[in-house]
This record gives structure tokens, C-alpha cells and sequence, in this order.
């Protein structure tokens, strides 16, 4: 290594040091310095530059490398902290400009550990293992560098090497930590015994590194184990497990140490001992005296219940053949009984049945021509311009984004806004595999994904595929339809609290929600998507009520006109005065059970 400018100025040109000479000499003799004038103006310069060149000379003094193996090693504890002290002596007031601390685990690959360079902590190139543990302290009046590691783990013990660069010049040496850990309390139990001896073994577990077990005899003599193992757990601790074996007529304690020769500390336990007491009896005696007179007992108990249960066995036989003769009269009992109660559920459905359509027809006269509001349509969606038919485009389209506008649901709602009284519109829903329709509250979510519950303000019956429908209550309710509806009847009793769902093409009941309403509610429309091509076809809002005669198929030369309404006649009977058999039907209604299944479940007739 060479050394600064300044000192190969102040001192002798021999790279050595073995003798130092005036400050004027180096300027006659040597060819290779600075010209005659800056020499002798260097030469003059103050005691500092003599007092730095001093101290590098000390530390080049120093050994290359100092080694681990000559008793530099450090011992801490598991989990506590190591303090590493480099073995490299340094000038007091020296203040090394690189202190690197590094370990070889294997195949001399050097790892960092800490780095300190120019005054700071660096993390550049450290052990991610080593990161946010280690610190550097530095003893000026010393002389010295420490690492500190804190929390230490059974991983770090083994070998570390501290490298120190002051200026140009760069030392290293190598310490070595042990890590050590305390185990638990040994415990001594008898193994077994024969002839006399007393088969011990003594346990513990939790140490590090490999600790010696000892026996001593109540007079405190230590003896030899007769067999001692020594095994890892899955921490790496050892667990040791030490036997021996004494005679029973010593008296005392026998005493069990285990020791960890890296702290210095052990821990002992011992055992007591006693003589045996006159006229003992031996275990097994004890055993077979009590064994042989409950054995007796239970064969005298078992054989007085075999006897008893053969006695009582006619007479058992006898009540059971009487239990099954009244459990076949009873079962003939409660056949019948079922049989009425079933013929009563049938004719009872027939009325609920008949009521059903009394309601949808009685809906019906509640007609109102329902349009979108293109302001809250998804921009994916494509609107008539009637505003009566509405179906999913393939692109998205350039609409501003309003606060009234659906950006995640594929949904419109109507243009129409509901506060009281009662409201009834149609829907055709012909050629489409998927759909939700309904009412919902004027203040529900449009942006982001919404769960569609009752709670969140939406009363919708949707689609979802083939002949499965569900009502989106919370949790959904699952129907099916005798046949699928080619357009849906929508119907809202505000004051009421009841929106019904009905399949105008067979003049059925579908579902009905009953809620207390506050505030706006306004029309419910969802094409969904594509389904693969299959549930392209449009949501067509009916503008009058078709025929009850008429089928709700589309005629062929509708189909293709999406943007012109569908004209439906309306029936002139269902205009006609409401006949008065129907109003004991409607007090029949109101007596009926509520358990007849889920599709007459809340079916409430709208009274005018």
C-alpha cells in the first residue's frame, strides 16, 4: 500500500520506514519528487502533517491479518445481543474512512454483514437476513470497532471478518461467535426396576451447544452413565436424555446436573430416594388383589342380566308386537288424515291460483306507458328513440359520465318516477336467455359494483338461465316457471308496500316483494350481456296492454323494428265493473296459510 503524498515528503523515501531523516534531505537526494521550491515550502509546513504521517507509520506497524483461531471468539445468547469486538488494534484518534464486517459460510463466498463507509451506516449489498440488526460502534479513546447484533439466532454463530481502511491502507481480522442456550429444567423418573435396581433417566431439552449430563450419589460422588443421547429438535436445540441405574438400598438424593460449557451455567435436579417400608407389599400384588374380587363381581353382575333378560324375553316380544299393531293403526289414522289435508292444499291452490290471475287482471287496469332515461343508460347500451327498447352494443359509447349514469351494471332505469299509488307496465323479454327486472329506489349507487338486495333499495326478478329464475332477496330465491315468460308484468302498489311480478303469457303469478316505501321509486331494466350470442334480442316496454286472447309472441315483421313500439289492443272486459263474486274471493285470500311454496309467497291482491 502507498502512502500520502505528504508523508513521502516528510519522511525518508525507504517504503520500510525503517528510519526517518530531516525534511530537507528527500530534496537532494531523490530524482522522482517535486521541484526544489514547492519541496522546501512542504518541508516548512506545519507539526500536523508530521503527527498524520506518524499514526499512518503506527497503523502500517499492525499485522496483515489477525485470526479468529488464536482465542478471539465472543459468546452470546440466544436472542440476545453480540457484540463483536475487531481484533485490530488502532491508533486512538484514528478514524477509519471503511469498516467492512463480513462472514464465510461456505465455499469462501463472502457475505456482508454491515457496511460503514464515510461516517453512515450503508444497507447496499447486506444480507437481507443481517438488514435493520447490526450497528457499528467505534471507540475513538480505544481505539476500536464493535459490531452488535441484536436478536441473535442460531443461524449467525460461526466466523466474521472485520475489514478497517484509513485512507489507502486496509487491515483485516477474524472473530468467532458461539451461541449458547440455557435449556430447561432437567426431570429424573424411573424407568424400571429389577432385582434390586432402579432404572433412572434423566431429560432435558433446549440447549445449545451439546451440554454434559452428570449423576452424583447422595454423598455427592459422581458415578458414570450407563447410556447418554443426544439429539437435535427441529430448532436445532439439543435434547439430551442420560440413564443410570442405583441400588434401592441407597438413601438419599440422586442428583442430576446438566451443564453448557459455553455460558458457565448448569442446572440440576434430584430424586429422593426412601426405604422401603416393613411388610411392603410388591405392585403387582397390590394389583392382582384388587383385579380378582371386581373381575368376580362383574361375572356375578353379568350372569344375574343374561338370566333376567332371557326371563322377560316373551314379554318384551309380546309389548313390541303390540307397539307394531298400534303404530300400523296409528299410521292408518294419520293416512287418512293426510289424504284430507292434501285434497284441502289442492283445492286451495286452485283458489290461490285463481286469485293470482284475479290479481294480474285487476294490476292491469293500472297501466301506464313507462320510457328510459337515456341520462342513466351504461354507455355500452343502445336506446330506441322512442325510448322504448333497449339492448347491449358491442362498444362503449362517448356519454358523459353524470352522477346519474350506471358506469359498471348494465342497467337504465325509467323515466318515470313513482311516489304513491298503483302503477302496472309490461315487458317483452321474447328471444332472451338472461334479464333483471324491476323497481328500484331513486337514490341507489350507479358507480362501481352493486349487490342488488332489497336492503340496497332494488326489487328485481331476474333470469339467469334456461327455465331458473331467482328473486334477489337477501339471501336469493330460487323458482321455477311452468312455462318461460315471453313478457313480464311489473306491478306497484306504493301505499301498499307490494311490487308483483307476473308471466302475462300463461296469466301467472311469478313473485312478489312487500316493503314499507319512502321516497322515489322509478323503473328497473338490465338486458345483460351477450351470453355468447344467445341474448342479443332487445327489452321492449310494452306502450298498451296486449290482448288476454292474443299471444305475446312478436309477429315476424315486429321483430326486426327495435325502435318502433309494439301496439297492443286492450281488452274492452277488463275495463268492465268489477263483478261482487270476486270480493269474497279476496277475504278467502287473506285466511290462506302462508307456507304453500315459494312462488305464492307475499301474494297480496291490489285493492282499488
Amino acid at each position: 500500500m502507498l502512502l500520502p503524498d505528504a508523508c513521502l515528503i516528510s519522511l525518508s523515501g525507504r517504503r520500510d520506514g525503517s528510519s526517518l531523516e530531516t525534511p530537507a534531505q528527500p530534496v537532494t537526494v531523490t530524482d522522482k519528487g517535486p521541484p526544489a521550491p514547492k519541496v522546501v515550502k512542504m518541508a516548512s509546513s506545519s507539526r500536523s502533517w508530521l503527527s498524520r504521517c506518524l499514526i499512518t507509520l503506527v497503523f502500517l506497524q499492525l499485522p496483515l491479518h489477525v485470526s479468529g483461531d488464536a482465542g478471539q471468539s465472543h459468546v452470546a445468547p440466544l436472542g440476545g445481543t453480540a457484540e463483536l469486538l475487531c481484533p485490530l488494534p488502532l491508533w486512538p484518534v484514528t478514524i477509519p474512512s471503511d469498516v467492512r464486517w463480513l462472514r464465510t459460510p461456505g465455499l469462501g463466498l463472502s457475505q456482508l454483514v454491515h457496511v460503514f463507509r464515510e461516517g453512515k451506516d450503508l444497507e447496499e449489498g447486506v444480507m437481507p437476513e443481517y438488514k435493520g440488526r447490526t450497528a457499528l460502534v467505534r471507540d475513538a479513546r480505544e481505539g476500536s470497532v464493535t459490531l452488535r447484533i441484536h436478536h441473535v439466532r442460531l443461524e449467525d454463530r460461526g466466523r466474521y471478518r472485520c475489514q478497517v481502511q484509513i485512507g489507502n491502507l486496509s487491515r483485516e481480522g477474524t472473530v468467532t461467535l458461539q451461541v449458547a442456550v440455557l435449556g430447561s429444567d432437567p426431570y429424573i423418573h424411573v424407568e424400571s426396576y429389577d432385582a434390586g435396581w432402579i432404572q433412572l433417566v434423566c431429560r432435558s431439552a433446549g440447549w445449545f451447544p451439546k451440554p454434559w449430563v452428570q449423576w452424583r450419589d447422595p454423598q455427592g460422588r459422581v458415578f458414570p452413565s450407563l447410556l447418554e443421547t443426544h439429539s437435535l429438535d427441529e430448532a436445532g436445540l439439543f435434547r439430551a436424555a442420560v440413564s443410570n441405574r442405583v441400588r434401592d438400598s441407597i438413601l438419599g438424593n440422586v442428583s442430576c446436573t446438566i451443564r453448557n460449557g459455553a455460558l458457565g451455567q448448569e442446572k440440576t435436579t434430584a430424586m429422593v430416594i426412601a426405604a422401603p417400608s416393613p411388610a411392603r407389599f410388591s405392585s403387582s400384588e397390590v394389583a392382582l388383589a384388587v383385579i380378582l374380587p371386581v373381575l368376580g363381581l362383574l361375572i356375578i353382575v353379568g350372569v344375574n342380566f343374561i338370566w333376567k333378560q332371557r326371563k322377560s324375553k316373551e314379554e318384551l316380544l309380546y309389548e313390541q308386537v303390540m307397539e307394531v299393531e298400534n303404530l300400523l293403526s296409528a299410521h292408518a289414522k294419520e293416512k287418512g288424515r293426510l289424504r284430507k289435508a292434501l285434497k284441502k292444499l289442492r283445492s286451495d291452490l286452485k283458489l290461490k291460483r285463481a286469485a293470482a290471475n284475479s290479481g294480474w287482471r285487476r294490476a292491469r287496469l293500472h297501466f301506464v306507458a313507462v320510457t328510459l332515461d337515456p341520462d342513466t343508460a351504461h354507455p355500452k347500451l343502445i336506446l330506441s328513440e322512442d325510448r322504448r327498447c333497449v339492448k347491449l352494443g358491442d362498444t362503449r359509447q362517448p356519454l358523459p359520465d353524470n352522477p346519474q349514469r350506471f358506469d359498471f351494471i348494465v342497467s337504465v332505469l325509467g323515466s318515470e318516477y313513482f311516489t304513491a299509488g298503483c302503477h302496472y307496465w309490461e315487458v317483452y323479454v321474447t328471444d332472451k336467455t338472461k334479464w333483471a327486472l324491476g323497481v328500484c329506489s331513486e337514490s341507489v349507487s350507479r358507480k362501481g359494483k352493486v349487490t342488488a338486495s332489497p336492503t340496497n333499495g332494488h326489487w328485481l326478478v331476474r333470469q339467469n338461465c334456461g327455465n331458473e329464475y331467482e328473486a334477489l332477496t337477501s339471501p336469493q330465491t330460487s323458482f321455477r316457471l311452468k312455462e318461460p315468460p315471453r313478457c313480464v308484468g311489473i306491478f306497484l302498489d306504493y301505499e301498499a308496500g307490494v311490487i308483483s311480478f307476473y308471466n302475462v303469457t300463461d296469466q301467472s303469478h311469478m313473485f312478489t316483494f312487500t316493503h314499507s316505501f319512502s321516497g322515489p321509486l322509478r323503473p328497473f331494466f338490465e338486458p345483460c350481456l351477450h351470453d355468447g350470442g344467445k341474448n342479443t334480442a332487445p327489452l321492449i316496454i310494452c306502450s298498451e296492454l296486449q290482448k288476454l286472447e292474443g299471444s305475446t309472441v312478436l309477429k315476424p315483421e315486429d321483430k326486426g323494428h327495435a325502435n318502433r313500439d309494439v301496439a297492443l289492443k286492450v281488452d274492452p272486459s277488463l275495463l268492465a265493473a268489477q263483478t261482487p263474486e270476486l270480493f269474497p274471493l279476496r277475504d278467502r285470500i287473506l285466511s290462506w296459510p302462508s307456507d304453500l311454496g315459494p312462488a305464492l309467497q307475499g301474494l297480496r291482491v291490489p285493492s282499488f
